[in-house]
């Protein structure tokens, strides 16, 4: 939204509905048209049939890293008096090729409810706050007005310790008429919204509400330029300040329900635009929304060969859509130094990454790798850990320091990015961007020189067969002196690698449990030298030595009764859905299935102990079902006697904060995770 719309604004809300009309003459006045095909630029449309079903699915909106939408696909339970199931709101978390994917119900409110049809929604750039829309309702009970009926309204509800509020409905509610579908401007200011409330110009027309210091304002009609003779609704302001919205009483239409864009919504418009043939058929299509770039998006549609009686449907261009505007950006100069000297650094590597709230960079698995760590005092149970690559492993730069040490780029408002610094000779930085300001931005990187050193690395595999030991130790001790230089271990491919920081000759030692110890020893050895060695280790016992089924266990640390930890899964509070960060665990959890095709294990859930031990007992129930519809949706259905699901609630701790206990947050979230329990290993791959 530009700075020249903001001013004006507060302008437009000193009038009235009738003046806004006078304003903008009449509808007859509007320049309807279709908007441009580049035959250059084609938009791919395809229905987004992993979380459509038989049912309603429609109104998506931006939510975290995926979307949330509403649903009536409950195939049993109550029914509405039209015999259809009540619409419930799910979320959907984008797949690596940004798919919405693994549909999950959600709630947003904490009242316990009659039944009720959820309705769309729109969240805050934060996800903290969710303007919700619903039937009139007291705690959660249907409230008719004095008509009768009971009306939609839109209601407000905060994010926060331990769960989401009440939901509070806005003061422009009403019993007489109903306000619905909501969309919220990026700076959270304006909230545009559907309504039949009187003076309008049709059947639902739409709105405009502005936030201010002492809460939300009136009302503003949007016009007859907008507004038809008909219905309006679904309205989505994107982050360019460019309306979408869906219509069926426009002269320039497809039939039924389409898409429209209009610019300048607020500021005397003159066109609107309908989004034409590459995403409007004969059919209805509403709930228009598209992402900050103007290349990405969804709608809703009940177009034939669909899934269910509405889809929801994604949409994809190489390049912006004509008449989306550019959205608004933050100039911004990196700089990077020297720490030492304070002198520019030319040829930095610098890497803008998005990053998740929950610390991943989004959307590529690539930059990940996967690696079983030893649990403390627990010999038979691995850490699995999803560790970051290497800067240089992030894929090309973006951008390259000159000689003045600078970089240019802009960053999109109301955006997080993750700056990534990196340099040969340097060690890297980087540093998490939060853009929530119109200023520009400098950001300052001072780089330290990386530690002068040897680079050894190898790898430790077993004598026989081959096969890659991980959680081997690689001891390093320097000759001369006899002290130890370093310890390391290997990793799930059996390689390490130590930084060496004295010259001269070492004894290497190389151990693990089940084979014999080896030592080697490297001569000669200068600051710069990079040592490479493969070691072999030969099994204690002749069957390890001679029996892949013997050693594979003992190298790998899978086998029967083995315990793998995932403490990094981090749920909402009191929550069992999946994010995006479980699913990445879980996804290399499939890997090790795929890998032991005959892999059967036990998925068990546990809590902390804060709260009511029955409740924390129904939770780790749920989630850990949730985890296991998870590895069948991703492996088939033919896999579930392979998978077991328990919930263990508060009643195994694995430290010492036992119910009554004072401890730190920190210490209260080791004990919620997810553990893989391997009942059976089976058949071994090959190495």
């Amino acid at each position: 939204m530009s700075r020249k719309l903001i001013l004006l604004f507060p302008l437009l809300l000193l009038l009235s509905a009738a003046t806004l009309s006078a304003q903008q003459s009449s509808k007859s006045k509007s320049k309807d048209r279709f908007r441009e095909k580049d035959i250059r630029f084609p938009v791919d449309v395809r229905n987004s049939n992993e979380i459509n079903d038989e049912g309603a699915d429609y109104a998506p909106a931006f939510f975290k890293q995926g979307i949330v939408f509403v649903s009536s696909r409950a195939k049993t339970g109550p029914r509405d008096q039209r015999g259809d199931a009540f619409a419930e709101l799910f979320y959907a978390f984008f797949n690596y090729n940004g798919e919405p994917s693994f549909p999950q119900k959600v709630t947003f409110t904490t009242e316990k409810r009659s039944n009720f049809h959820d309705g769309p929604v729109c969240f805050t750039r934060d996800n903290k706050t969710a303007y919700l829309t619903m039937p009139n309702n007291k705690d959660g009970v249907l409230k008719a007005g004095k008509n009768g009926k009971i009306t939609s309204k839109i209601y407000e509800t905060r994010y926060g310790r331990p769960d989401w509020s009440k939901a509070v409905e806005l003061p422009f509610n009403s019993e007489d008429y109903n306000c619905k579908h909501p969309s919220l401007s990026p700076d959270g200011t304006k909230l545009f919204f559907a309504s039949d409330m009187p003076g309008g110009f049709g059947d639902f027309d739409l709105y405009v509400v502005e936030r201010t210091p002492n809460g939300w304002g009136m009302p503003v009609n949007l016009g007859p330029v907008i507004n038809s003779e008909k219905q309006e609704s679904y309205p989505f302001i994107s982050q360019s300040g460019v309306l979408f919205f869906s219509s069926n009483g426009r002269a320039n239409s497809l039939g039924g329900f389409d898409n429209y864009y209009v610019n300048n919504p607020l500021n005397n418009p003159e066109e609107v635009v309908n989004l034409g043939e590459e995403f409007n058929t004969s059919a209805d299509e509403k709930s228009f929304i598209i992402d900050d770039e103007g290349k990405t998006g969804f709608f809703t549609s009940d177009r034939a060969r669909g899934m269910g009686k509405d889809d929801i449907y994604r949409f994809e261009s190489r390049k912006s859509l004509e008449g989306t505007g550019k959205p608004e950006v933050n100039p911004a100069r990196i700089v990077v130094t020297d720490a030492k000297t304070g002198k520019p650094l030319q040829k930095a590597e610098i890497r803008i990454l998005q990053p998740s709230e929950d610390g991943f960079v989004s959307g590529n698995k690539d930059f990940y790798t996967i690696d079983f760590t030893p649990v403390q005092d627990k010999p038979n149970a691995l850490s699995l850990q999803l560790v970051r690559k290497d800067a240089e492993d992030l894929g090309t730069a973006d951008l390259y320091s000159n000689a003045e040490g600078k970089a240019q780029t802009e960053f999109t408002r109301y955006h997080n990015y993750l700056v990534v610094v990196s340099l040969p000779g340097y060690s890297p930085k980087e540093r998490l961007v939060l853009v929530d300001t119109e200023q520009d931005m400098t950001l300052n990187f001072a780089l330290n020189e990386a530690p002068r050193c040897i680079k050894a690395a190898g790898m430790v595999a077993t004598t026989t067969f081959g096969t890659r030991i991980i959680n081997a130790t690689v001891k390093f001790v320097h000759r001369e002196t006899g002290e130890e230089e370093t310890t390391v271990r290997t990793n799930a491919n059996g390689e390490y690698a130590a930084c060496l920081t004295r010259e001269g000759d070492y004894i290497v030692y190389v151990e693990r449990t089940g084979f014999k110890k080896e030592n080697y020893r490297i001569n000669g050895l200068k600051i710069g030298d990079t040592p490479y060695q493969e070691t072999r280790l030969e099994g204690l016992t002749p069957d390890v030595a001679a029996s892949l089924e013997a050693s594979m266990p003992l190298a790998t640390g899978i086998q029967d009764g083995s315990v793998i930890v995932l403490d990094k899964i981090f749920y909402e509070y009191n929550k069992a859905t999946l994010n995006q960060s479980a699913v990445r665990y879980l996804d290399a959890l499939i890997e090790l299935l795929k890998r032991y095709p005959e892999m059967e294990i036990d998925l068990v859930s546990h809590t902390d102990t804060r709260g009511e031990a029955r409740l924390n007992q129904e939770l780790t129930d749920a989630r850990a079902e949730n985890a296991k519809t998870y590895l069948l949706y991703k492996l088939g259905d033919k896999e579930d006697k392979r998978i077991n699901a328990y919930g263990r609630g508060e009643s195994e701790p694995r430290n010492r904060c036992i119910e009554g206990t004072e401890c730190s947050d920190d210490e209260h979230q080791q004990n919620n995770r997810l553990e893989v329990r391997i009942r059976k290993v089976g058949r071994l791959p090959r190495p």
